[in-house]
């Protein structure tokens, strides 16, 4: 009686898209946490140096160094390879639209793939004792961490098409891993100095959401209404419309373009370390990183904007601007609004992830709690893009019996 009532309210609401999509992702992050408690070097043989922010951007891919397992590189290989074939292609749209979805694919593997034997490599040689590195087979744990890499790759791609909100919440549940692990010392700091951390951390949040929420709109004019005057038609974009997929991507390429260095390190000099430039731990480092977060920002966001698409639909449409031309004018147009609107929302997100970095320079003995500071903030983003995704879908459902009438 108990279940056929749940399954009348279930169907009462008729949250079908929904629900399955949920438990498709709730079997996907299974898979993940049973993958990422899979050692495949004993602890002894791991490193135990003290946690640096390193571990902490893996962990925000998906990753986890923490322990060597067979999900320790994440998403960051398949993040990078993707966003650097979408870029390319972004130049020319019309050669890109006729590639097939199994072409595209096989370019994002095929990358993927060169790109997590690079990192792979240079993990391993990272997390395991110098003293222990000749007893294990470098070259099986190379092929252990890369199909496991590609194996996520999958299950990410299998959430895009059947789950919820693609590679986020197998991000989303390795950062929550990751700060549960952390260890943080105790604080030892004024207690205006611990108010301030606090107080600045709750702006950051608000201005994240605030951004999120607020909407640049362009008024046109909808040759379908002219003549209802009441009636206001608008192109709205996100002040940020990478959302947290800029942050994912630009630790992923960090991350990546650290390990090539440490790569080449140890194939001409016969140490695989850290890059002393691109560390976390001086100016130039955190710079670069910054740099790089700005203008991967912008890039990202102006390729889900696409004003060369929006121009052309409005061509076909007959909408227009009040005093601009249809055409090149329209597009010229857009592309200075879109600039404008995507270096601010790219700015923005720089000084939010780049203030607290600059402040472990400063002050070294908040490190670590500036580092959790960070990850919360990432967490925070990445949970209310996945909230939006769920608020499309609950959107979806409700209309569900008109849309799939006609659609």
């Amino acid at each position: 009686m108990k279940n056929n009532l749940f399954f009348r309210i279930l169907g009462q609401y008729e949250y079908k898209i929904l629900h399955k999509r949920i438990l498709f992702t709730m079997l996907i992050l299974l898979i993940y946490i049973t993958g990422s408690n899979i050692d495949i070097v004993s602890q002894e043989k791991i490193n135990r140096h003290e946690d640096s922010f390193y571990k902490l951007a893996v962990s925000n891919m998906g990753g986890d160094i923490h322990s060597l397992n067979i999900f320790s590189l994440g998403l960051g290989p398949w993040l990078t390879a993707m966003i650097l074939l979408m870029l390319l292609r972004y130049r020319n749209l019309d050669k890109a639209m006729k590639q097939t979805r199994k072409e595209k694919h096989y370019q994002e593997k095929l990358l993927t793939l060169a790109f997590c034997i690079v990192q792979g490599y240079f993990v391993i040689n990272q997390s395991i004792v110098k003293e222990h590195i000749k007893e294990v087979n470098i070259a099986l744990l190379i092929l252990v961490v890369v199909t496991g890499a590609m194996l996520l790759v999958w299950l990410a791609d299998q959430n895009v098409r059947y789950g919820i909100a693609g590679p986020m919440p197998i991000v989303l549940l390795s950062i929550i891993r990751s700060i549960f692990n952390q260890r943080l010392p105790e604080l030892h700091v004024h207690t205006v100095i611990l108010v301030t951390i606090i107080v600045l951390i709750a702006i950051a949040l608000l201005i994240l959401l605030l951004i999120e929420l607020v909407e640049y709109r362009l008024n046109y004019r909808d040759i379908m209404h002219v003549t209802e005057t009441r009636t206001q038609s608008y192109l709205a974009w996100k002040l940020n419309p990478a959302g947290s997929i800029s942050i994912m991507i630009s630790l992923s390429m960090f991350i990546l373009l650290n390990s090539f260095i440490g790569l080449m390190m140890g194939v001409f000099i016969g140490t695989s370390s850290d890059s002393g430039i691109l560390s976390f731990a001086n100016v130039e480092g955190i710079t670069f990183y910054l740099i790089m977060q700005i203008i991967l920002g912008y890039l990202l966001s102006r390729l889900l904007i696409n004003t060369k698409q929006k121009t052309k639909d409005f061509l076909k449409s007959g909408n227009y601007f009040e005093n601009i031309y249809p055409g090149r004018e329209t597009e010229a147009f857009l592309n200075q609004k879109a600039r404008r609107v995507c270096w601010t929302g790219a700015m923005i997100v720089g000084l939010i992830i780049g203030i607290p970095l600059y402040c472990t320079l400063f002050v070294p003995q908040l490190s670590q709690q500036i580092y959790f500071a960070i990850q919360l903030i990432i967490l925070v983003y990445i949970s209310m893009n996945i909230a939006e995704t769920i608020r499309t879908y609950l959107y979806f459902d409700k209309y569900q019996q008109f849309l799939t009438k006609y659609w």
